[in-house]
């Protein structure tokens, strides 16, 4: 058997495995779970179960709705500037906080309307966990775990939901209702309403009812999917729920969308201010409001006064053996002479050394002293090595210049 016979019958022989091996497990494998955010009727899906289109035709129709991210309890109230006449939760998925449900009754008694369009009548979170706030709401209970305690019953105990059927299309009727006839498309009804009242209702089975809250009110529907895009476009349910957004005026309508999993990110200045108005933040405030008060009251400082470092200074005579030091080690006698020069004539740069030092030697009128100094610069200019008096001559020369008296340092 060749080596390319032996390859071909290792790869027929390894797919025919996997092949086995696939055939084998298959009866094992299990259905893979529906993806949760197909079933939210979120105004961010355009699928059939979402509610993008509620959110575009309200704000075709209304002059103000938006979309609601952040915990309730941050919801303004109807007495504050730029507050929502109504809020609409749609299917949340999420449970409600305590203190989300006690600001949203404060909200409802102070004239807000919140349509709930759910089938569970909005669970109240029972348990925490370490890790939450009153701002997280709890997440949905654990299968087969039953929660009976929900918003809804805080203000109408005795409501319950009918089982949950196909959508069908219905004629509904009601005070609710424009026109006092639409037809919707629902799946769900009420199966008892005690303590509420029936605002709109089909075959006899209630639909919708309003429970007053002080000055506002709970408009509870019994289907979370009437406000989805496939029963919005099946009947005529946008045109009931526009009529009954648009119902408490013409105010600000806010779409709960925190509670479907979408809350908005805070800033760091909202969480600071946040935790300040809890009694630990309060607290921590008072400290450091005290820290300060003593800071200032005693004038006390991170720290002794002291002064600011001086800084080094050298004198010339340091300087002149930094120097002489730097062209002794270099052996740079040409570069020295030529620098005293220079200093000797600044003012005919474009002279060489010797004119520099002919012109020099006229004006101060000693021309002896000056034609030294220029042999002494012509050989070192050659290149020739400058005995240590020779050098030391040429420093004496040119200070006795700078002081302007040659001639009494010559006598």
């Amino acid at each position: 058997m060749t080596y390319q016979t032996r390859n071909w019958v290792s790869a027929i022989l390894t797919t025919g495995l996997l092949v086995v091996l696939a055939l084998a497990l298959t009866p094992f494998t299990v259905e893979r779970s529906a993806d949760p955010y197909l079933e939210r009727p979120s105004t961010f899906f355009t699928d059939a179960s979402g509610a993008r289109a509620l959110l575009l035709v309200l704000k075709e129709l209304l002059p103000s709705v938006e979309q609601w991210r952040r915990p309730l309890n941050l919801l303004p109230l109807p007495t504050e500037p730029d507050a929502p006449a109504t809020l609409i939760a749609a299917g949340p998925q999420r449970s409600i906080s305590k203190s989300e449900a006690d600001h949203l009754d404060r909200w409802l008694a102070a004239g807000g309307q919140l349509i709930l369009a759910s089938d569970d009548g909005w669970r109240l979170a029972s348990r925490r966990r370490p890790e939450d706030n009153d701002e997280t709401p709890a997440d949905a209970p654990e299968p087969g775990q039953k929660t009976t305690e929900n918003y809804l019953s805080r203000h109408a105990a005795d409501v319950r939901w009918s089982e949950r059927t196909a959508p069908r299309t219905e004629r509904i009727a009601g005070s609710s209702v424009p026109g006092g006839e639409l037809t919707v498309q629902v799946r769900q009804t009420f199966a008892a309403v005690k303590g509420a009242k029936i605002i709109a209702s089909t075959g006899g089975a209630p639909l919708a009812v309003e429970i007053p809250v002080g000055g506002g009110r709970i408009v509870a529907l019994a289907d979370s999917t009437m406000v989805s895009n496939r029963a919005l476009g099946a009947a005529d349910n946008a045109v009931w729920l526009v009529a009954l957004a648009a119902g408490r005026g013409h105010g600000k309508i806010l779409i709960d969308e925190f509670h479907h999993g979408f809350g908005k990110k805070r800033s760091a200045s909202e969480l600071a201010w946040a935790f300040l108005k809890t009694p630990w933040g309060w607290c921590a405030a008072q400290l450091a409001a005290a820290g300060l008060f003593y800071v200032f009251a005693y004038r006390r400082r991170f720290g002794r006064i002291s002064e600011p470092p001086a800084p080094e200074r050298a004198s010339p005579l340091e300087l002149v053996d930094a120097r002489a030091g730097f062209f002794q080690a270099a052996e740079a006698q040409k570069l020295a002479v030529e620098l005293i020069v220079q200093n000797l004539a600044p003012d005919s740069p474009g002279a060489g050394k010797s004119s520099r030092l002919s012109i020099f030697g006229r004006k101060a009128g000693d021309g002896a002293l000056f034609a030294r100094l220029e042999n002494l610069s012509a050989k070192a200019a050659r290149g020739k090595k400058l005995t240590a008096s020779e050098f030391v001559e040429i420093g004496r020369i040119a200070g006795q210049i700078q002081q302007g008296s040659p001639h009494e340092h010559l006598r």
